[in-house]
């Protein structure tokens, strides 16, 4: 049975959908457990984690890698906050879309931060007037969720090897794979596992309880380092422009503008996804409001040398696994982004975390995230045809990828560096095949039936 479908009026039906939440959208619960509740979206979250990952896999500097970090945080905590108390009204979490993560590196070490800093505010601007003019509130009456399904799977997927990576304790490290890594991460994503099978607090609070699980085992193996902790400051803003004064470059500027629309309809996806699970409407003028502040953010986000947010597709699966869908819990985890951007010593503490007990965690959220994907991409419609979209589209995300060694040369720069992101060569296929088999055609019928009227 499908689990939504589109109502008369443009609101997202919710026949259907996931009836195991425990605490409900607009439920306010005792401060106490929303803070825990709230630390616990914050940390299940890459909104901490991908600018740590980009960071050293880019090679930027301590300084750097530092502001990179307190002005994610800071974008998406300003931008959460937002959509949960006045735009897109779900209990979404914003964060940097991993659609930008092998962008931002391959900038980094090409020296061209700047320029892509420029881009993202180029692309984010457009995407704020499309919003405001409400042209992208209409995606959903184009785009079924066979493109926005597909992106979500892809995500999902993409996440497997960073999360795989973690658990096992990162390639190249002198604990990699060894049987304590293996065994504080296995225990970890055990009690998230756990967790989702029980009911009342052990359920809510499950990944909180897997990180403290985990960071106990980590300490009696000797993997607890807190000696980045005393020399990180106490207080220190994000800089305004670190990479520079802004600088424009075509193909940068292009392709950011690209990825980033591929982001706003994961976005979209999400939005979705989270409405079906909560139970609640959805309508274009949310679906606007929420990506005009998707947009705002990463603008935010740019200024201050970090890189797009979005709606977090991982919080997807924190609410699922803990059915606590309170937007009130939401905004909790959003102040505290936004204290732990200006605190950089506390954040500092969220980095001693080992890397097994952040794969243990991420593991169950991310399959998750795969899962809410291949429903909504694979969804029935009744028609052989559109039902090859998701799958072709998810084989071009995950095939054409591996080619790009031997398309060099071969294929413009720009189509090349494009073509290694997996999500953006999914998305791009799916909307080509989406408008090719099922809008143009549909458009083509009705233009048809209004004629015959009109001759009658």
């Amino acid at each position: 049975m499908s689990l939504s479908h589109e109502s008369t009026d443009g609101n997202l039906s919710v026949e259907g959908a996931d009836q195991n939440l425990t605490i409900d959208t607009e439920q306010s619960i005792p401060l106490p457990r929303k803070v825990a509740l709230g630390a616990q979206q914050l940390l299940v979250s890459n909104v901490w984690l991908d600018p740590l990952f980009i960071g050293s896999a880019a090679g930027l500097g301590a300084a750097l890698s530092t502001n990179l970090l307190t002005a994610t945080l800071l974008a998406a905590g300003v931008a959460t906050l937002l959509q949960t108390t006045k735009l897109v009204k779900l209990p979404v979490v914003e964060g940097p879309s991993s659609a930008f993560s092998p962008l931002a590196i391959a900038y980094a070490k090409a020296g061209s931060l700047a320029a892509a800093g420029t881009g993202l505010l180029i692309g984010a601007a457009i995407v704020l007037l499309a919003a405001a003019t409400g042209v992208l509130g209409k995606i959903r009456r184009v785009l079924s969720s066979a493109v926005t399904g597909t992106i979500i799977l892809l995500v999902g997927l993409s996440l497997a090897g960073f999360t795989i990576q973690e658990f096992f304790g990162m390639p190249g490290t002198e604990n990699f794979a060894t049987p304590s890594t293996i065994l504080i991460a296995t225990v970890t994503t055990a009690v998230v596992v756990l967790g989702g099978m029980f009911t009342g607090k052990f359920r809510s609070f499950c990944f909180l309880i897997a990180l403290v699980v985990g960071n106990l085992l980590a300490f009696a193996f000797g993997r607890l380092d807190f000696s980045g902790v005393s020399a990180a400051p106490w207080l220190r803003f994000p800089t305004l422009l670190p990479y520079g004064s802004l600088t424009f470059d075509l193909g940068i500027t292009v392709t950011m503008c690209i990825v980033f629309f591929v982001a706003v309809v994961e976005a979209i996806g999400i939005y979705e996804a989270t409405a079906r699970l909560t139970r609640l409407p959805l309508t274009e003028r949310q679906i606007n409001a929420g990506v005009a502040g998707e947009a705002g953010g990463s603008m935010l986000s740019a200024l201050f040398g970090g890189f797009g947010t979005t709606a977090y597709a991982q919080n997807l699966g924190v609410v699922r696994i803990t059915g606590i869908g309170s937007r009130f819990v939401v905004r909790v985890a959003a102040l505290m982004m936004i204290a732990l951007a200006m605190f950089p010593k506390v954040a500092a503490v969220l980095v001693t975390t080992p890397a097994p007990v952040i794969g243990g965690l991420f593991l169950p959220a991310a399959a998750t995230v795969v899962i809410t994907g291949a429903q909504a991409a694979f969804r029935d419609r009744g028609n052989s045809t559109h039902n090859l979209i998701a799958p072709l589209a998810l084989m071009a995300g995950l095939g054409v990828p591996a080619l790009t060694g031997s398309l060099v040369g071969v294929w413009p720069e720009l189509v090349v560096q494009l073509a290694t992101q997996g999500i953006v060569v999914g998305a791009v296929v799916a909307i080509v095949l989406e408008c090719l088999f099922v809008v143009i055609p549909n458009a083509l019928a009705r233009r048809g039936n209004r004629k015959s009227k009109s001759t009658l």
